[in-house]
C-alpha cells in the first residue's frame, strides 16, 4: 500500500530532504504588512526572508496566518486520495496553531468524498487518513516525521500500529529554542498555553543582552537557561544536549535549525566541539534553515534544536 507523510512547512527538515523522501509540504503564510510570502521552504526565498527580518525586524510586524480547512481538503481530494492508500499528516503543536484544528476539520471533508474521487480513477479500495499532534514545534516536528519515515520502512506495518508507535515516540522529543531577539518574538497561537516563549521573553525582556532557552515537551514550555550574549546562549545549549547524548537518545539523530545561514552558525567553535562530541557517540548532526513560519514565532538568528531523549 502507498502511504504518504504530509508535514507543515514548520517543519526544520532540510528541503533537499523533503524532495528525496516525496513529502507533502502544508503551507503556512507570513504576512509582513502587505506582502504576503507563501512558506514552501524554497531555500533562496527563505534566506531572503531571514536577511530581511534580521535587518528590519524592529519595525516587522508579522503574522502567521495556518493553512486552511479547504486547503487542506483540496490537497487529499484532488491528489492524496488518488495517489495513495494511506496517509499520515503531522502537525505543529495544537498549543501553538490553529493548524491540527483545520486539519481535524478537513479530514471531515476528506472521509465523505474520497470514494467518488477513488471510484472514477478506478480504486475501489479504502482510503485511510490519520491527523497527529506533533505536540512540537520547528526541529522537534522533523524529529518525529525522520521516526514515520522510518518505520514506513516495514511495509508490514499495520496503520494503526504506525499511529500508536508515532504518539508513543513523541511523548520523548524535546525540542530547544534559543531566541536571540526578545523584542521580536511573534505567539501566533490566539492567546493558547499562558506559559508559552512569548511570556518568558517579555520576563526576561528588562534584562539586558540576556538570551533564553527554551524547552518545548508535549506541548508544554519552560524556560530552561538563560545567559548574557548569543555565543554564551548556544554553548550552554550545547552542553545540555552533549549531556543527554550522554545519556543515551532513542534514535542516533540530532536536528538543529537556524533562523539565517546555518554555515555562520556551522562555523562558530561550540558547533564545531558540539557536532565531534556527538559524532563520538555515533549521532547524526542535520542541520536545516529554520522556516520562514519559524523566524517569525522567534525573530531572526533563533536557534531550534531535538532530539528523542531515552
Amino acid at each position: 500500500m502507498k502511504t504518504a507523510v504530509v508535514i507543515d512547512s514548520a517543519c526544520d527538515l532540510p528541503a533537499a530532504y523533503i524532495q528525496q523522501h516525496q513529502l507533502y509540504l502544508l503551507p503556512h503564510r507570513v504576512i509582513v504588512g502587505d506582502q504576503i510570502l507563501t512558506d514552501t521552504r524554497d531555500v533562496n526565498l527563505t534566506l531572503a526572508f531571514h536577511h530581511r527580518h534580521a535587518v528590519q525586524s524592529r519595525n516587522w510586524e508579522a503574522m502567521i496566518d495556518p493553512c486552511s480547512a479547504n486547503a487542506i481538503a483540496e490537497l487529499f481530494l484532488n491528489r492524496l486520495v488518488i495517489n495513495h492508500d494511506r496517509t499520515i499528516l503531522l502537525t505543529i503543536s495544537q498549543t501553538r496553531s490553529q493548524l491540527f484544528q483545520n486539519a481535524t476539520e478537513a479530514s471531515f471533508a476528506v472521509v465523505r468524498g474520497y470514494r467518488e474521487r477513488r471510484q472514477r480513477a478506478g480504486l475501489n479500495t479504502p482510503f485511510q487518513l490519520n491527523v497527529l499532534d506533533s505536540r512540537t514545534v520547528f526541529a522537534g516536528q522533523a524529529v518525529l516525521a525522520l521516526e514515520v519515515i522510518r518505520l514506513l520502512q516495514n511495509p508490514d506495518l499495520p496503520f494503526g500500529e504506525l499511529r500508536r508507535q508515532a504518539e508513543a515516540f513523541r511523548r520523548h522529543i524535546r525540542c530547544y529554542v534559543l531566541l536571540d531577539s526578545l523584542s521580536h518574538l511573534r505567539y501566533q497561537a490566539g492567546g493558547k498555553g499562558g506559559n508559552d516563549i512569548g511570556f518568558l521573553a517579555r520576563h526576561l525582556g528588562s534584562l539586558l543582552g540576556v538570551k533564553p532557552v527554551a524547552r518545548f515537551v508535549e506541548g508544554e514550555t519552560e524556560l530552561v537557561l538563560k545567559a548574557r550574549g548569543f555565543d554564551h546562549a548556544l554553548a550552554g545549549l550545547f552542553e545540555r544536549t552533549k549531556l543527554e547524548i550522554d545519556q543515551g537518545l532513542r534514535n542516533p539523530l540530532v536536528v538543529l535549525s537556524y533562523a539565517g545561514d546555518p554555515q555562520g552558525l556551522q562555523r562558530k567553535r561550540a558547533f564545531i566541539e558540539f557536532e565531534r562530541h556527538a559524532r563520538q557517540w555515533g549521532i547524526e548532526v542535520m542541520v536545516s534553515i529554520m522556516s520562514a513560519t519559524g523566524a517569525a514565532y522567534l525573530g531572526p538568528n533563533a536557534v531550534s534544536l531535538a532530539f528523542a531523549a531515552a
